[in-house]
């Protein structure tokens, strides 16, 4: 990896790397594995946060009732033209990829026995929501099974498009195509941190049923895949979300909701707060405002993350040299280190290159569930790093889901890499539960401790 692609902001030269953490311009205080999570806010970034926050408090009544509206307009239409949505009108900008999936959902009119769809790869806040709409509003859930992991070159988009397809012959065999109300489909999944093949999945759905409801949650997407263009890939998507503050750099309490015209309705879809300016019942002294009016304002609260996306578009551009030079440098990187990584320990990835973007996944060296926490903890104290160890039951697999990023170098990941060796050696009798270390491919004996090493918050 070449540290020396850089640009010059006011004199002051940045390297991607270290120097980004140097020159305080990220302020972690550990070598950070798990960006995908909760990402990290710049310096650059948080600054430009105060600063709306004290004009906020300065003169909370112009802000509230003026400023602020002003400026979440020019801001939405921004993030609006970034991804290419067909109208600025039809993209709102809210707190979250949960709270935008749930204003979806929430926000249908269910009828008894209607379908939701989901693969089991999704994330659990959708599994969630859809086990709420299924108790309060009497709905079945449908879960497509993925491939058993390690997806492989051979089996690679298969493992979703095959079993995607066997859901739906089953529902049109059972003439049930039209119970299927919402299909929601992943752009990148969260564990383990992959691509689907999207725009596949979302024309097969509309080709069985064409008035199914398709729902991308892209949380992962904004940032990391190269070049969102939602008018280019989304024909076939009726909504579309992502997060903020995971790849595009802006405060926690940040995402977008991008709703395609024809599916926008009167009261579809609401907020998850119906505030005091957003009647549910419009009259003629109070008509139905637009989708964007419909989110502006959902009760006093801190409404600067939001307004922070116009920070990281110049952080982007004037810091890390614009999206081009960012992507090589990220992607270069998680390549490199998923290569060094896996003839290191011996070991094999969840999935083909292809699959992964900035986030790489790789099997780790042992075998017992019990003891994914203890690397995790032994890490953290004994290293200052963080990365995220995942037991997946269906393969019996334990591996790691790990974050490439602007401020990480390769020099990081072999430090990584030889943690785990040495926690290896450590633990020779724990680790496979044997008095032999062997690293390779690990998978859990049926008679394992079943404890998992699953964070739902990933």
């Amino acid at each position: 990896i070449n540290n020396e692609d850089d640009e010059t902001v006011d004199g002051q030269k940045f390297k991607f790397g270290h120097e980004l953490l140097r020159n305080k311009e990220f302020l972690l205080n550990y070598t950070n594995f798990n960006h995908g999570s909760f990402g990290a806010c710049p310096k650059f970034i948080l600054e430009y946060q105060s600063m709306l926050r004290l004009q906020q408090e300065q003169q909370p009544d112009p802000w509230m009732r003026y400023r602020y509206l002003q400026m979440l307009n020019e801001t939405r239409r921004k993030v609006a033209e970034y991804i290419n949505a067909d109208k600025d009108e039809n993209v709102v900008l809210l707190e979250s990829a949960s709270t935008a999936v749930n204003s979806v959902l929430r926000s249908f009119k269910w009828e008894n026995q209607s379908k939701i769809a989901y693969f089991t790869t999704a994330y659990n806040m959708v599994k969630n929501t859809a086990g709420f709409l299924a108790e309060y509003e009497n709905i079945d859930v449908v879960t497509i099974p993925v491939s058993t992991f390690p997806i492989t070159e051979d089996t690679g988009d298969d493992a979703f498009l095959l079993p995607l397809r066997q859901m739906l012959e089953n529902l049109r065999k059972q003439d049930e195509l039209h119970k299927l109300r919402v299909v929601v489909l992943d752009h990148i999944l969260s564990c383990p941190g992959i691509k689907t093949p999207l725009e596949a999945l979302a024309a097969m759905v509309k080709n069985y049923s064409p008035e199914t409801f398709v729902l991308v949650d892209g949380a992962h997407a904004l940032g990391q895949i190269p070049n969102l263009n939602l008018q280019s890939i989304g024909k076939n998507f009726d909504a579309y979300l992502s997060n903020g503050h995971k790849w595009f750099y802006t405060p926690k309490g940040s995402a977008f909701l991008w709703i395609k015209q024809t599916q926008i309705k009167k009261l579809f879809p609401e907020p998850t707060v119906i505030s005091s300016e957003n009647s549910i019942s419009p009259s003629d002294e109070s008509p139905s405002i637009t989708l964007s009016g419909r989110f502006a304002y959902t009760s006093t609260r801190d409404y600067t993350p939001l307004l922070s996306f116009d920070a990281a578009f110049d952080f982007r551009q004037k810091i890390l040299g614009g999206d081009a030079a960012l992507y090589e440098y990220v992607r270069n990187l998680a390549l490199t280190a998923r290569r060094y990584l896996i003839n290191l320990w011996n070991v094999t990835a969840i999935a083909p290159e292809y699959m992964e973007e900035f986030m790489i996944n790789i099997v780790l060296p042992i075998n017992n569930p019990s003891m994914g926490m203890k690397l995790q903890d032994y890490l953290l104290k004994q290293h200052e790093m963080y990365v995220v160890v995942v037991h997946d039951k269906g393969s019996g697999l334990i591996y790691t889901r790990l974050s490439a990023q602007v401020y990480l170098e390769i020099s990081d990941f072999k430090e990584l890499g030889r943690a785990v060796l040495d926690f290896v050696n450590l633990n020779i009798n724990h680790v496979h539960g044997s008095g032999n270390v062997h690293l390779g491919v690990s998978r859990v004996d049926e008679d394992e401790d079943e404890d998992v090493v699953e964070s739902t918050i990933v």
